[in-house]
């Protein structure tokens, strides 16, 4: 499961399961090994076995009112030599309060704001890899969520103003990821909320799309505020024999990171389940100014062994930084 898709849907499903109590959770372990076989950069030749728990808990005060949380047990250190269950730590991705006026959604506290969606619903083990980037995770601050329909389809827009957080619990327990700091720089990382994304998503028919802006303000050291723009589609197609689910995403940076570089996302994607067993592919691409230019391909097959149980298998061809790497990896998951 990717940690930003718990975002404001948790909130909902917890309190649309009538008769189900004011507690709810939902959550899923992963246990993925990568073992890249070949690098032109001998040093990234190393074999990485970790594990990922998730859980997103839910606690209804009332109908309309909760309080919820994104728990992330995870590695938490890039790894430079082959590793087996090291650096892990646990932290709280999200801890929101939510409110449901009717018309309108109310967010308060530490949450994901929304912006673009390939880094979730790419498909494969890596498909997310690069789309992730620009994933906004962990902000402090406000949103309001405005759910409605039109042309046949149900949409939602959403509004954030948010800062990094700095709190403890920008920290973890186990292996320390170390708690964020005014100093550590970085957008966003404002003594106040200053940044904002909006987020316009929603459906029609067999098509969903997503767009949004965001503005990051700059942090210290940094040599510019950020501004982005995403537009991302999904499409189901019934070819008569199999349907075959597609997916396209560019995303585009002004000033990217806080440095005086611009720079471009692009995800395609497709999936198609053959017998018991979905195959799928992505491709991205990743231009950063004054960098050589990032590829990325991968294709996956995967399947359900048992009731909620899967396994997958995956290559990932990445020429990153002038290098190229070739992995093989393997990915359990059971959600419960």
């Amino acid at each position: 499961m990717a940690s930003g898709a718990v975002l404001f849907g948790l909130a909902g499903a917890a309190l649309a399961e009538e008769g189900s109590g004011p507690f709810s959770a939902e959550f899923t372990v992963e246990l993925q090994s990568d073992f890249t076989v070949d690098s032109s950069d001998p040093t990234a030749e190393i074999n990485n076995t970790f594990a990922t728990i998730e859980g997103g808990l839910s606690f209804a005060f009332t109908d309309r009112t909760s309080v919820n949380a994104t728990l992330l047990f995870e590695q938490v250190i890039d790894q430079t030599d082959d590793s087996f269950l090291e650096d892990h730590g646990f932290y709280a991705e999200e801890i929101f309060l939510s409110h449901d006026f009717g018309p309108a959604q109310v967010v308060l506290g530490k949450f994901n704001p929304a912006f673009g969606s390939a880094w979730d619903a790419a498909a494969g083990i890596y498909g997310v890899d690069f789309a992730e980037d620009y994933e906004i995770t962990e902000k402090l601050g406000a949103a309001v969520v405005v759910p409605f329909a039109a042309g046949g389809g149900e949409h939602e827009l959403s509004f954030a103003v948010f800062q990094a957080d700095r709190t403890i619990l920008s920290d973890s327990i186990g292996t320390e990821r170390g708690q964020n700091s005014l100093p550590a720089g970085g957008v966003s990382n404002t003594s106040s909320p200053e940044s904002v994304a909006v987020s316009l998503s929603g459906t029609f028919g067999e098509t969903g799309y997503n767009f949004g802006v965001q503005h990051q303000a700059k942090g210290r050291g940094d040599a510019a505020d950020q501004t982005g723009v995403v537009l991302g589609l999904t499409h189901a197609v019934d070819t008569g024999s199999f349907p075959l689910e597609l997916l396209a995403e560019v995303a585009w940076f002004d000033e990217f990171d806080g440095s005086r570089n611009s720079a471009t996302y692009a995800t395609l994607g497709l999936a198609a389940p053959v017998g018991p067993v979905t195959v799928s592919a992505v491709y991205s691409l990743r231009d950063v100014d004054s960098q050589p230019t990032d590829h990325l391909a991968t294709v996956s097959a995967e399947i359900e062994l048992f009731e909620n149980f899967t396994a997958a298998l995956g290559y990932r061809y990445g020429d990153e930084g002038g290098a190229d790497s070739h992995t093989i990896g393997t990915l359990f998951a059971y959600t419960f």
